[in-house]
């Protein structure tokens, strides 16, 4: 029975567990778009010390990796600008993290030309700041 004498439903009661896997992924969400938003930050910061004192924090890596962490799947194009490198550091960069097993390269559904980045999903996931 609830408070008001009516029977009570476990699955409305959070008080019996019955909104627990709710709230549990309401804060999972939660974590991951404050953990999203630091990332972004760290990225901002990164930015931000290139352009006023052209000193990087990251490596090309690093911002490639974070990038796709935060936003998911890239073109290569995205992914070359964010890295900040020229075309052809940025396939020596490109290269590395496939030859680590970190990223894969798919083509894109919509258009075959275009090759998608994403992070590999054996790879483990990246901290949480």
């Amino acid at each position: 029975m609830s408070e008001s004498g009516e029977p009570g439903d476990a699955t409305k009661r959070p008080e019996l567990g019955g909104d627990a896997p709710k709230a549990g992924a309401r804060a999972r969400a939660a974590s991951a778009e404050i953990n999203a938003r630091l990332w972004r930050e760290v990225l901002d910061l990164d930015a931000r010390m290139h352009q006023q004192r052209n000193i990087r924090l990251l490596t090309p890596e690093a911002r490639v990796l974070i990038h796709l962490k935060v936003n998911g799947p890239a073109s290569v194009t995205t992914a070359m600008k964010v890295a900040g490198t020229s075309y052809r550091g940025f396939y020596a960069v490109l290269e590395r993290l496939k030859q680590a097993g970190i990223i894969a390269a798919l083509k894109d559904d919509q258009d075959q030309r275009v090759r998608k980045l994403s992070i590999d999903p054996s790879m483990p996931t990246l901290p949480s700041l």
